[in-house]
């Protein structure tokens, strides 16, 4: 038996949509969350609020139907998803005229519990955190873009504090950088993700653990794992705990009060305010 959570928060912005989304199938025992991200002109050929939103529910939904195929790898079911919604999205008028920087893409989290075992997965910047049963918690995250990322963040604040303007005017002459960045997606000598492309896919990693000696698994976008980088949590290990007792609602309100007090983005530089932000926590009684 298994008990699943998920909460969600949209990100900072006028008229801004939320472009994660989480699903969990206790009968087909996987759950999956994407991190869906806006293509860099922001094209809009989707019948969705975004491209974006419209990609990471296709392709979450794909996701939890591949994996809970019998037999099926995670990089063979991560593959034929993606090659699901890059059809779908090729329908729509638009579509195929787009440069594939121009595309949605977005960061991946899944679970897969079958036959005594617990598989994490993860394509992207999404982190995941197992709790064991004797207390103890293994974090699972990929930082190559986490690292570029706060690279720029670094830029950002060096102009801001030389030129003397607010960090979102240095984030906008800083663009180049950003795109620059967007650039080495699911390249050799970049960062892996889910896209259009479908090229980054078969790059998925895969962690197995032992069924019987997990208490928990959560997973979430980096906009609700920004709570440690904001210090509302120590670590991510404190994150985990503090969901599975129940207080993940309270520790998303707690991340959004921290924003709001570094609106400016000058404590912890960052592209915006707030990001989407959202958890799914997976409990197995036992």
């Amino acid at each position: 038996m298994c008990r699943c959570e998920t909460l969600t928060w949209t990100g900072s912005g006028a008229g801004r949509c939320n472009e994660d989304y989480a699903l969990a199938a206790r009968e087909l025992r996987c759950a999956v969350l994407v991190d869906g991200a806006t293509g860099l002109t922001k094209a809009h050929v989707t019948s969705d609020e975004s491209d974006a939103a419209w990609f990471a529910r296709s392709l979450a939904r794909q996701l939890v139907t591949q994996l809970s195929a019998e037999g099926r790898s995670p990089a063979d079911a991560f593959l034929a998803a993606g090659r699901v919604v890059a059809c779908a999205y090729r329908s729509f008028p638009g579509a195929d005229e787009l440069e594939r920087i121009d595309q949605p893409n977005g960061s991946v989290a899944a679970l897969r519990w079958q036959a005594g075992t617990l598989e994490v997965c993860l394509l992207g910047d999404c982190t995941a955190i197992v709790v064991t049963r004797d207390g103890s918690c293994v974090v699972l995250h990929d930082d190559t873009l986490t690292r570029l990322d706060e690279e720029n963040y670094a830029r950002m604040f060096a102009y801001a504090t030389r030129q003397r303007t607010t960090m979102a005017e240095a984030r906008r002459a800083l663009n180049d950088r950003f795109v620059e960045n967007r650039l080495k997606m699911n390249e050799p000598d970049g960062y892996w993700a889910a896209d259009i492309s479908c090229r980054g896919m078969a790059q998925v990693t895969t962690e197995t653990f032992s069924l019987a000696e997990v208490r928990a698994a959560v997973i979430c976008s980096d906009g609700y794992a920004n709570a440690v980088d904001m210090g509302v949590v120590a670590d991510p290990g404190e994150l985990a705990r503090r969901v599975c007792a129940g207080e993940g609602a309270l520790l998303g309100e707690e991340l959004r009060g921290a924003e709001r007090k570094d609106a400016g983005c000058w404590r912890t530089p960052r592209s915006k305010t707030s990001d989407d932000a959202t958890y799914l926590c997976v409990s197995f009684d036992g």
